[in-house]
């Protein structure tokens, strides 16, 4: 059955595997970004969180899921650290939440079982060095969602993924050659970093209902693993690194 999913952030390397998984299962996406989306969407709607929100009026009277994925990532030690910096991430991470929740709660209310899903960070539960302004802005927006649950159970359900580091434009610079990447991976268990497709499937299956089998992973999903086996391989051959490889194989795949 076709699900009217709003995605907030759609720009965000999350919001746009969001969208692709979204798209090919057939479900109705909106999606909403501060500034214009880098790929194509049939309904786009350009707004600011914490602006004026008038464009969701245009919103189908009942949404199935809701995601909200804006971040930041302003990494600063406590002596560099400025107020100000603590309350820009407060209103993109949490106050910008709270804004949209309040808009579009009488949309979500009217969908029995209903799934909101927030992207937090594993820095609000683990004591990361130069993370205070991330850990308590993404502490806050889960303890919003905690109470969230509580209180609009068991109409919509609400839940965080708090990934770890992750391969997006905001973090680019953290995994920026093969040395960064295979540093970064080492740090945990699975000696790897976050995927943002493999996000995009955690995110797709907290909007199945309970009584809506599994969700088996996406074509796209099974495509992106062979890519990046196959750039590892080309890596080895060709003596070059991994992110040559992968830009090698992408410029050939996109020549018709």
């Amino acid at each position: 059955m076709q699900k009217n999913i709003l995605v907030i952030g759609g720009n965000s390397l999350i919001g746009r595997e969001v969208i692709n998984l979204a798209s090919v299962k057939g479900d109705n996406v909106v999606a909403t970004s501060r500034s214009m989306m880098d790929i194509s969407i049939d309904n786009f709607i350009q707004l600011d969180p914490n602006g004026d929100l008038s464009g969701l009026d245009s919103l189908p009277e009942s949404i199935d899921g809701l995601l909200y994925c804006p971040g930041s990532i302003s990494l600063k030690s406590i002596q560099r650290l400025d107020i100000a910096d603590v309350k820009e991430d407060l209103r993109i991470n949490f106050e910008g939440a709270f804004h949209v929740i309040k808009k579009v709660l009488p949309n979500l209310k009217k969908d029995n079982g209903a799934s909101v899903v927030f992207i937090s960070s594993v820095a609000a539960n683990t004591g990361l060095t130069f993370h205070s302004s991330i850990a308590a802005s993404k502490s806050a927006l889960e303890g919003f969602a905690r109470s969230l649950s509580a209180e609009l159970a068991p109409k919509v359900a609400v839940n965080c993924i708090a990934p770890s580091l992750t391969k997006t434009p905001l973090t680019e610079h953290l995994v920026a050659d093969e040395n960064k990447l295979k540093s970064s991976s080492e740090r945990h268990p699975l000696n790897a970093i976050g995927d943002p497709i493999k996000i995009a499937e955690v995110v797709r299956d907290l909007y199945r209902k309970s009584s809506q089998s599994e969700q088996s992973y996406s074509e796209r999903q099974m495509f992106q693993v062979a890519i990046e086996r196959l750039a590892r391989e080309v890596a080895a051959v060709e003596k070059t690194d991994y992110f040559q490889s992968t830009e090698k194989i992408e410029q050939i795949l996109s020549k018709k």
